[in-house]
């Protein structure tokens, strides 16, 4: 084997273990399923009013985007203490607790954060039992 053939066989290797190694990107058309998945999940569950919905939809998707925040916060710095970033959460579920309370009151606000978790936990199953499994892969810790 010549040494071109040789280099241009190392290259192509070396870029094929390089794009193996690149974490998986969200795909945004799944993002958008799962949110709309989520809407009818919670909307089902608190059974919303349209007057309700309209003012409980802003105020949850404020919410929704704080709490985001804080897992991407989590995602990007993997050494951010687990219990700090627990307590951020609750934070963010106290500084909306009024806001929940005023539009759909304390006992269907109650099943709000009861349904979140529900339905972290069917979404949670449904892709466990898929059979192609990407966004459940392992990522080694070093």
């Amino acid at each position: 084997m010549n040494s071109k053939t040789f280099l241009l066989l190392m290259l192509l290797c070396a870029s094929f273990f390089v794009h193996a190694q690149e974490p998986p990107q969200p795909d945004p058309k799944r993002e958008e399923k799962i949110q709309a998945l989520e809407i009818a999940f919670i909307s089902r569950k608190l059974e919303l009013t349209p007057d309700e919905a309209q003012k409980f939809w802003p105020v949850f998707n404020e919410y929704k985007r704080d709490m985001r925040g804080v897992w991407m916060q989590h995602r990007n710095n993997p050494d951010m203490d687990e219990i700090e970033r627990e307590q951020k959460m609750i934070d963010i579920r106290k500084n909306y607790r009024d806001r929940f309370k005023a539009v759909i009151g304390q006992p269907r606000m109650n099943k709000l954060f009861q349904a979140e978790r529900e339905f972290r936990g069917v979404l949670l199953n449904q892709l466990k039992n898929r059979p192609d499994k990407p966004m459940l892969q392992h990522r080694k810790r070093i």
